[in-house]
Order: structure tokens, then sequence, then C-alpha cells
């Protein structure tokens, strides 16, 4: 069994520093060979170990795709893959344990993590997904032939003008989507006792058992609950033992 797992970084949301993290974490959590790809506008700075691929640059219609970029996954013979399997998965992840779950049912063309109050009730969060190159290749296809309908159907909720939500368009344009093995993949903000309030003010933001990614999805990163509280999250010690090289 062998995978290849996948991050997009582009403008300056992530660091390459944040990608480095993400590759040792992989590196420590995940047993299956592998190599580590990142895609980017600005490789400077990147690990020696991490694969890096330019960002393509494509004409649609003036828009700035945002996350729809990560959709290239879906491309034909994605960076010379085709027939391999692929985990690709956002920069903002925590790995707390072994993920060597990501190479379970490998006769599976696509798995995702099972979606939980999605904005637009997606039934995957995009956040970490594994697709096998060559397969599925309408979902990119039918990107490309028609932007403006992506843009108007599966616009992402936060962003700007033209960016399209990768959850909602896959939700849109694949019929079936199964998921990966529940509790392992968790939501920093759902699942890990995160929020404090006047009930229940104290105690620590923690993943829970069986857990071995946790997600921060949206506004809230690792770096802000690393040392301390934040806003109305709690400290989450887990962080800083295991988001690190």
């Amino acid at each position: 069994m062998f995978l290849h797992v996948n991050c997009f970084k582009w403008g300056d949301l992530y660091s390459a520093d944040d990608v480095n993290r993400l590759r040792a974490m992989f590196l420590r959590h995940l047993t299956v060979p592998h190599v580590f790809h990142c895609v980017t506008d600005d490789p400077e700075g990147l690990r020696p170990d991490i694969e890096v691929h330019p960002l393509p640059s494509y004409d649609f219609c003036d828009w700035d795709l945002g996350n729809g970029r990560k959709l290239l996954l879906f491309s034909d013979n994605y960076l010379g893959l085709n027939g391999e399997l692929v985990v690709q998965t956002d920069i903002d992840m925590v790995l707390i344990g072994n993920v060597d779950f990501l190479a379970d049912r490998p006769e599976e063309d696509f798995l995702i993590v099972r979606g939980r109050n999605q904005s637009g009730n997606t039934r995957g969060h995009a956040a970490i997904l594994r697709h096998r190159i060559g397969t599925l290749t309408h979902v990119w296809d039918r990107l490309v032939a028609d932007p403006a309908m992506a843009v108007a159907t599966c616009q992402h909720h936060r962003g700007a003008p033209g960016h399209i939500s990768d959850q909602r368009w896959l939700d849109r344009n694949l019929d079936e989507m199964p998921f990966f093995e529940e509790g392992r993949v968790v939501y920093f903000r759902q699942d890990c006792n995160a929020y404090a309030d006047h009930d229940n003010p104290k105690g620590e933001a923690m993943p829970p058992a069986g857990a071995r990614i946790v997600s921060f999805a949206g506004k809230m990163k690792p770096q802000h609950v690393m040392q301390g509280s934040y806003q109305n999250c709690r400290h989450a010690p887990f962080v800083a033992v295991h988001w690190r090289e």
C-alpha cells in the first residue's frame, strides 16, 4: 500500500512553517509509505522532503476561485498520478494519533469525512478526503466547462465573489459519498469541548477518545488556542503537543 498526501497553499493565509508542521505530523503519525506534495504559488521555506508543484493558473472569467482551486485534484492525471490514491488535506489540521485509517478500504475511489452542521448542509467535510486520480474527472471538467454556473450554485458563504465552495461542488456533483471511519476526524469547535460559557467557564479543550485528526475549519486556527484561551474558546494544550515539526 502506498499513499500520496497533498495540500494547497496560496496567498498569505498559511505560511511555509504551517505546511512544514503538517508534513512533520504525517511523518510521525502515518506509517503507510507515502509522498507529501504541496501545490503552491510560493515554495520558499518548504522542507526538502516535500514534493513542490507550481499552482496552475486558470482564466475563470476573472474570478478568484478560492477553495475551488482544490478541485484540481479531480483533473485527469493530476500531478501525473493517474491510478494513485491521494489524501488531500487542509493545512489547518492537527494530527494527534496514528492516521493509517486513511489507507483503509483501498478499493474505494473516493472517501471523505462526514459533514455535520455544514454550511449548505453538505454531506461531506472537504478538509480531508481521499481520491483515486483519474476517476470522477467530471467534477473538474464540469467546473471548467461552466465556471459561471459553478459560482451561481456553489458560492462560498464567507468568500469573495467568485469563490467556490469545494464542499458544495462535490456535494452537487457526486451521487455517492462514502465516508472515512466515524470518529477519527473530529471538529475542534463541535467535538473538543471548545466553548466556554457562563454555565461551564473552566476546563480545557480536548479531543474525544478515538480521535486521530482535529479539523480547525473556519476562522479559528490552531495557533489561536495553543497557548491559552481565545475569544470564547478554551485553551487547547494538545495543540502545542502535536502541532509542531
